[in-house]
Order: C-alpha cells, then sequence, then structure tokens
C-alpha cells in the first residue's frame, strides 16, 4: 500500500495548517497500518512528493514558468520543481521488490525542500 502524502507532512507552513496535518496524518496511518498487517506480508510506505511540475501547479502560480522561479527555484534547494515521472519512478519502486524491507517509511522526493 502507497499513501501519497507531501513534503508539507514533515513542516509548517503559514495559511497551511490543515493540509500539513492531514499530509501528516497520512505518514502515521501508514505507519500504524504497516505494524498492524507486517505479519500478513503487506507493505505499507507513504510517498512524500515536493513541488511538482502539474497542471494543479501551472493554474496555482499562473503558469508553469511562474511556479517553477516562484516555487521551484525559491524554496527548493536543487532549484527546480520536480517533474511527475520523477515521482511516478518513486512509487514503482515502493511497488516492486527492490523495496520488500520497507514497511512504515516515508519516501521523501522533495528536492531538498525539507533540508532547509
Amino acid at each position: 500500500i502507497i499513501h501519497i502524502a507531501s513534503q508539507m507532512g514533515q513542516v509548517a507552513e503559514p495559511g497551511d495548517t490543515a493540509y500539513c496535518v492531514t499530509k501528516g496524518a497520512l505518514l502515521m496511518l501508514a505507519k500504524g497500518m504497516a505494524l498492524d498487517h507486517a505479519a500478513d506480508g503487506i507493505r505499507v510506505n507513504t510517498l512524500s512528493p515536493g513541488g511538482i511540475a502539474t497542471e494543479a501547479m501551472a493554474r496555482e502560480f499562473g503558469d508553469l514558468a511562474t511556479a517553477e522561479r516562484d516555487w521551484g527555484r525559491a524554496r527548493h534547494p536543487l532549484g527546480r520543481l520536480g517533474r511527475p515521472e520523477e515521482i511516478a519512478a518513486a512509487a514503482l519502486f515502493l511497488a516492486c521488490d527492490e523495496s520488500s524491507f520497507m514497511t512504515g517509511a516515508d519516501l521523501l522526493i522533495d528536492g531538498g525542500y525539507t533540508a532547509r
């Protein structure tokens, strides 16, 4: 099981309290489910993306170039927004045997956002 959380589940941002709380709750839900179902061979993890270059991001900022400048470069130490295919690759990793020793973990793909 893969819950899609967010880097915002690990940090707080003014005006985003409800969003941060719900994403943080997903992290704890996955941990509890992981413990409850480990004996059944069911793994439960979360995937926490940072800012990703999507249509939703473009709508929020007016266009992707503005999102890249105002959110990607300004907030992510790697200096850019993530790409949807990077998140898809992380989800694939969590779904395959290469992650068979992971449960109750959060895979943070955030361009360094939470390192700041």
